[in-house]
């Protein structure tokens, strides 16, 4: 994984495309619990740090992403 403040989901149209100090964010790492309580990780695949639920759908080909690097 990259640095600690990196988001925690490199997918832009993630709800789990936040950073450690972002509104309704409390700590940092590879876990997240949304407001339902559900229980999110994330992993990486290829380049990219996603969240399990785009990672299973980048990895069956349903969602494209490109990494920026300019950012």
């Amino acid at each position: 994984m990259r640095e600690c403040d990196s988001v925690f989901c490199e997918n832009p149209g993630c709800l789990l495309h936040v950073r450690p100090g972002d509104t309704n964010v409390e700590g940092s790492g590879n876990w997240a619990e949304t407001a339902q309580g559900l229980i999110i990780g994330r992993q990486r695949v290829e380049a990219l740090t996603l969240c399990d639920q785009c990672a299973a759908q980048v990895l069956r080909g349903e969602l494209i992403l490109v990494r920026d690097d300019a950012a």
